[in-house]
This record gives structure tokens, sequence and C-alpha cells, in this order.
């Protein structure tokens, strides 16, 4: 199976709430680091990679999209 970046986010916690966003859209995904988080602290030499199969791609970006413009809590006051 072959695996695509579908987004790239530079925390941890952030990282597992995308896949958690994905996973309950029901597609499976991965997260990939650079495995230098303990030594490199900065999270912008660490980004996340977030995975999914090839061919959920296309679904997981629509997914994110909708994800990503869903308004905090304070923008409605």
């Amino acid at each position: 199976m072959e695996l695509e970046t579908v987004t790239i986010v530079y925390d941890a916690g952030q990282a597992n709430v995308v896949r958690g966003v994905l996973e309950q859209a029901g597609i499976e995904a991965m997260i990939a680091g650079t495995g230098t988080e303990d030594v490199f602290v900065t999270p912008e030499t660490n980004p996340y990679h977030i995975l999914v199969a090839e061919a959920d791609v296309e679904r997981a970006r629509e997914v994110l999209a909708q994800f990503d413009t869903v308004p905090d809590e304070d923008e409605g006051e």
C-alpha cells in the first residue's frame, strides 16, 4: 500500500488531532515524524507528516478542508 502525505503539522498534539479527525471520517491515517523530536525541540525542524493511503488522499483533503473551516468557539462572539 502506497502512503502519501496529506498535510504537515508542527506540533505532536495537533498531529494527533488531525489523525483523529481523519479516522472519525473512516480514513486510516498515520503520523510520521523525523525521529529527532527529542534532540531538536524546535517545531519547525520536526514536522509531522500525516499519511494516508494513496486511494484516500482526495477524500482526506476534503475532510481536512472542512475541519479547517470550522469556526472557533470565540469567533462567534
